[in-house]
């Protein structure tokens, strides 16, 4: 059966004013929404613990269907989100990632572009992705970030097994691109010139 975040994962996140702004990572899916809803039992925690709520950073570019509509991930969270009571001005939009990498990336730089310090970000994102989203996290900025939020979503054997295949990777392109870890601008230039560059 389908699990929802429990008890376990959200205690340590609760009623703590370390998380300024909460990473939504990009793939959710928009029938049921588990990262957005992880995100969405967190802020509503903090509301209701008398605590300045969180950002809510969703990522994701990729343009996707719903209900007769084409956008990019993005917006269907950040509607998903407002549906649910979230004001719009604690949404912040992430338009141009298409992978886990470029969600960290130009995520983490939207905050920090806001005056953010990345150690006050936490990530939201299914349970058999996590892993790969706190590895890209820690590799990009140096350090882990504030919090990791699982959906409770385990994902199947393939999925998991994906993960760990696009990990391996992810470090072989980051290394062969001399990146040191923590220089999160040199992995928002490495990002901008391939995408800038010819057949891309």
């Amino acid at each position: 059966p389908r699990r929802t975040p429990s008890a376990e994962r959200m205690a340590g996140l609760e009623s703590t004013p370390d998380i300024a702004a909460l990473l939504v990572l990009g793939g959710e899916d928009r029938k049921r929404w588990p990262r957005s809803r992880a995100a969405l039992a967190y802020y509503r925690t903090s509301v209701v613990s008398g605590l300045l709520p969180p950002k809510l950073i969703v990522t994701g570019g990729a343009l996707a269907s719903h209900q007769g509509r084409w956008a990019c991930e993005a917006v269907w969270m950040a509607e998903f989100l407002e549906s649910e009571g979230v004001p719009a001005t604690d949404i912040w939009r992430e338009t141009l990632a298409r992978n886990t990498l470029q969600n960290v990336v130009l995520g983490g730089a939207l905050a920090l572009r806001e005056g953010m310090p990345s150690t006050a970000l936490a990530l939201a994102s299914d349970d058999f992705h996590l892993p790969r989203c706190r590895w890209l996290f820690e590799r990009v900025f140096g350090h882990a970030p504030a919090a990791v939020l699982g959906s409770g979503e385990p994902g199947s054997l393939w999925l998991r097994c994906r993960e760990r295949w696009a990990q391996a990777v992810q470090q072989r392109v980051l290394q062969r691109a001399g990146l040191v870890p923590g220089d999160w601008r040199a992995h928002l230039d490495f990002l901008v010139g391939a995408a800038l560059a010819p057949g891309h």
